[in-house]
């Protein structure tokens, strides 16, 4: 198992109040993975997550999967590297890439995706097998296994898809369709018109700078959380479609597209 470099992300309150801001950067918070490192044919590997530091309780995630208390992760499948993430009581968080080896005849897939649109449910998933005995069955969630190797009418969001050989070997992915909706053309405007305004989020004002970029992708979580819950913007409203858009953007993985 390969464990990747250390990463912690900043997160600070964007309410324009005097609530105190949380400054990631001082957090001791660490994230450490254990477990089998590889792949059984049949029930994949069996990752455990343990959180070191920051403040409890904290919450985990692997491979895209969503935040949750549960610390193990199983049916983990070849390959990688894959995102293990943990959260903390202050939202911040830390991340390591993991990288599951096996047995080299073990069934192995590639995936393609279409986007789905935002809000739409127009997203694809295309599969191909390799490894094995050669002969595959395919399915998507929990359907039945079949020789189908496309998956259409999608919604965005992370997809179990599975492969099984003639000899039984599975092998389980999670596969990501995104939204597809791009930070220039439909974000950016929102966050500049509504966020960064004069005496809230630009330059001079003590608060996150929200027309860099950088920023704005790096409080991309906290973003979203608090558009949803109408904290933000401060002396604006925005639209459902404005706040369905910064949703998806963030779902996406807030990509500098």
């Amino acid at each position: 198992m390969r464990i990747g470099i250390f990463t912690l992300i900043v997160i600070v309150c964007f309410a324009c109040s005097d609530n105190q801001e949380v400054d990631c950067n001082l957090s001791d918070l660490e994230l450490t993975v254990s477990g089998n490192e590889n792949a059984d044919c049949n029930e994949g590997a069996s990752i455990t997550l343990e959180a070191i530091g920051g403040e409890g309780p904290y919450l985990f995630r692997f491979d895209g999967s969503p935040f949750q208390d549960l610390t193990e992760f199983n049916g983990v499948s070849l390959g990688g590297p894959f995102l293990a993430e943990v959260k903390d009581a202050n939202g911040c968080e830390a991340t390591l890439e993991v990288i599951v080896s096996g047995d080299e005849n073990t069934v192995s897939f590639s995936a393609s995706t279409a986007v789905a649109g935002c809000g739409s449910a127009n997203g694809s998933i295309g599969v191909t097998a390799s490894g094995g005995d050669g002969s595959y069955q395919y399915r998507l969630e929990n359907g039945a296994f079949g020789s189908i190797t496309s998956f259409s009418g999608l919604e965005s969001g992370t997809y179990q898809v599975s492969v099984k050989d003639g000899t039984g070997c599975i092998n389980v992915k999670g596969i990501k369709v995104l939204s597809g909706i791009s930070y220039e053309n439909s974000v950016e405007s929102i966050i500049i018109g509504s966020c960064a305004t004069t005496d809230c989020h630009v330059s001079g004002t003590g608060r996150v700078n929200l027309t860099v970029f950088d920023n704005v992708q790096k409080n991309a979580e906290s973003i979203k959380t608090r558009v949803l819950n109408g904290s933000m913007p401060k002396d604006d409203v925005l639209t459902d479609a404005e706040i369905e858009a910064i949703v998806c953007w963030v779902d996406d993985g807030a990509l500098n597209n």
